[in-house]
């Protein structure tokens, strides 16, 4: 769902007045952010700023025609209460993320919310998605907690299920935002990718433009998903599988964890790859760093891995014990083509990936293409795919079209596709390089990605259901498939193109049993077992390794022993909490480290009189060291919330060599008197270190919150 096409104004807008257009054509907007650069910091370009002050001044005229419609009551909301524009959402300016779980797109944004979330933290400024499903199964409300849950969302999200949001703003295309201003009238509307300028720009000229009393700063009640049941299991969504039938190894994609987990066919532990903590780092099993890993290929002592939100492709070397990137540097690529090797090469969101006849095949779902890594040339290219988004087959394989490959097999000379947002399985002739639908979507209709359902058959009359996964077997030349959203696995003969039910009931849960009577969620990826007796499947919403009895089929649940619970991931960290105007810099005196002994900085924070902090407002401190720096930080114990009248003590230490560096402590404060309105306020800590002889007392950092109002007419990171 690439949908990178104009932006057009809403229905909403054309139906309330002729005067006033909501959203700007995109092409003219990216065009003006080609103008100069305000400095690095604020990331913003001058004249699309000034394009869109003049445009919120224009609509603001159309204020009470262009009023946002109301969320639909008597829907689910994740991660807060229901919330409405007349009331937690007054006064302040509301970015709206239409999304749907499936989107590749849409998840490509959420990395750009998560960051414009930082910068205006303290600010008057809520996001919320609205999820606004394709796939019946993404109405589920269970479903959708799961993937707020996977994806890691912090923001109010509802479930629109009905597209109640949707409709009445004139939404057209996955993804799509939209801005609310403080009156509660819509101000812009964007559609695809790489929009994150223009909300930016947006949100910050609506902040300069209105009057700072038109703004309310109580903060947004916030109550995460994952505060609510704790995961009863070592894994978290796993995702993809792969095997090592001659060593009786199961490497384990614990995508949530981002790690590898390593265990027995019996589920008995062996080893993990990967520290846990979120990052792209090479080196040993310990130190190496993944980001939402999925898709797993064993060949010759190598596991192959698609490190997806890495944009990354890796290699582990099990007998060496290291890891190795080979194409890809973190950031999403835009690349179509490649040609080039290790992290030269950017790749977007690779999702699977298989070892055959020398080269390394990828389901890149984020360009809708499968691509290949040469191991002897070690060069990442375009295999198949012109980059659109469509069940379309040609045969040469350059001139085909995918739509979010997600699963890949070999077999009888054609690498099986599992063509997630069409709902099919697709090949490729590894010989002639043609493609071809085995089953399910409409080849007639490459464009209709809505051809899906639960239903066997042949060819198009079977229905399938954003599938993610296929195996194939062998021994009865079929093709397994996790029809993941029918929470059922299938068979497919690919000679015929005849699709059946296999095991499954088709309702989502966690049974053992027999065929039919079993229950899955959300099965993903599969590894065949020796002799082709077992099939282990990563059911990924169940947070388990499911086993199929090849014999009888009879699904059972591995049970996993001695596999150590995961260490709390932590994202890299942004250097600042909020670019809130008036944060007062306090340079302290050096703390001095000696090689071998810890130092202390004791965090002393304090509110003004009379003032309490707001609750589950998301007050938070944190301590912030670059990676080149000489300083060694705890990262889990170096962040959490603010609370009233707590010392937190920070143990800082030398790495091996030592030198001088600069330690960052930010805190930021939501605080209210009783029955009066609540302010923010922020301080920045800026700690030398200095190598030496160490100092006997903790270094105190001390002080009181600021209780005079933001001036929300600065640009974030403006002094006032």
């Amino acid at each position: 769902m690439s949908h990178l096409f104009f932006v057009e104004p809403s229905r909403l807008a054309r139906r309330l007045t002729k005067a006033a257009a909501i959203a700007l054509p995109l092409a003219a907007l990216t065009a003006l952010g080609q103008a100069e650069d305000l400095p690095p910091r604020s990331g913003r370009f001058p004249a699309l700023l000034k394009q869109l002050k003049a445009h919120v001044e224009r609509v603001d005229q159309q204020a009470d025609q262009l009023r946002a419609p109301e969320f639909p009551t008597g829907k689910d909301w994740f991660n807060s209460p229901p919330l409405t524009f007349d009331k937690q959402l007054a006064g302040k300016i509301t970015v709206l993320d239409f999304w749907t779980y499936c989107c590749i797109n849409c998840i490509h944004i959420l990395p750009d919310l998560a960051e414009l979330e930082v910068r205006y933290a303290g600010f008057p400024v809520a996001f919320v998605g609205v999820h606004s499903a394709k796939f019946d199964n993404e109405k589920v409300s269970e479903n959708i907690r799961d993937a707020v849950l996977r994806y890691e969302i912090a923001h109010p999200v509802m479930n629109d299920d009905e597209m109640h949001m949707w409709q009445r703003i004139g939404v057209r295309s996955w993804p799509s935002m939209a801005v609310v201003g403080p009156k509660g009238n819509l101000i812009l509307m964007v559609s695809g990718e790489g929009n994150k300028e223009v909300i930016d720009a947006c949100i910050t000229a609506a902040l300069t433009f209105y009057p700072k009393d038109i703004f309310r700063h109580e903060p947004v009640p916030i109550s995460l998903e994952k505060a609510k049941s704790p995961i009863d299991s070592p894994l978290r969504y796993p995702g993809k599988l792969a095997i090592d039938t001659v060593g009786g190894r199961l490497f384990i994609s614990d995508s949530n964890h981002h790690r590898i987990v390593i265990t027995t066919l019996d589920g008995k532990f062996i080893d993990v790859i990967g520290s846990g903590r979120i990052g792209l780092t090479d080196g040993g099993y310990d130190e190496a760093r993944f980001f939402r890993l999925q898709g797993l290929a064993y060949h010759e002592g190598s596991l192959y891995i698609a490190d997806a939100e890495n944009h990354a492709l890796r290699v582990v070397d099990t007998k060496a014990r290291r890891v190795t990137t080979l194409a890809g540097n973190g950031t999403q690529g835009r690349d179509y083509n490649g040609g080039k090797s290790g992290r030269e090469q950017s790749i977007s969101t690779p999702w699977d990936v298989l070892v055959e006849s020398g080269q390394v095949f990828i389901a890149m779902a984020g360009t809708h293409q499968i691509w290949s890594y040469d191991l002897k040339k070690k060069i990442a290219q375009n295999y198949s795919g012109n980059g659109s988004e469509q069940n379309l087959n040609r045969t040469d394989r350059l001139l085909a079209a995918w739509a979010q490959p997600s699963g890949l097999a070999v077999g009888n000379g054609e690498l099986f596709v599992a063509d997630s947002e069409s709902s099919t399985v697709r090949a490729i002739n590894l010989a002639s390089g043609a493609t071809r639908t085995i089953a399910g979507g409409e080849n007639d209709q490459p464009r209709n990605l809505f051809a899906f359902g639960d239903k066997d058959g042949i060819g198009e009359k079977a229905r399938m259901q954003h599938v993610l996964g296929v195996q194939w077997w062998e021994k009865e030349k079929k093709v397994i498939v996790a029809d993941t959203y029918n929470h059922r696995l299938k068979l497919l003969d690919p000679k015929t193109g005849e699709v059946k039910r296999w095991v499954g009931s088709g309702k989502p849960g966690l049974r053992d049993g027999k065929g039919l009577g079993a229950q899955l969620s959300e099965p993903s990826g599969f590894a065949l077992g020796p002799q082709a007796r077992r099939l282990f499947v990563a059911d990924t919403n169940n947070h388990s390794i499911r086993v199929v009895d090849l014999g009888s089929l009879h699904v059972s649940t591995l049970k996993l022993s001695g596999v150590p619970r995961a260490s709390e991931p932590v994202a890299p960290r942004s250097l600042r909490l909020a670019d809130l105007p008036g944060t007062p810099t306090i340079r302290t005196e050096p703390l001095r480290l000696a090689r071998g002994k810890d130092g202390t900085l004791t965090l002393s924070l304090k509110l003004p009189t009379d003032y309490h902090l707001t609750k589950d407002a998301g007050s938070r401190w944190q301590v912030i060291a670059s990676d080149n720096s000489p300083v060694a930080i705890d990262e889990v114990k170096a962040a959490g919330a603010l609370k009233e009248n707590t010392i937190f003590n920070i143990p800082v230490k030398l790495k091996k060599g030592g030198g001088q560096g600069l330690v960052r402590i930010e805190a930021i404060a939501y605080f209210c008197k009783e029955d009066g309105p609540c302010q923010v306020s922020g301080v920045l800590f800026e700690v030398p270190v200095e190598l030496g002889q160490a100092d006997t007392n903790p270094l105190e950092l001390k002080h009181t919150f600021n209780s005079q109002v933001v001036q929300f007419g600065l640009l974030p990171g403006q002094a006032p």
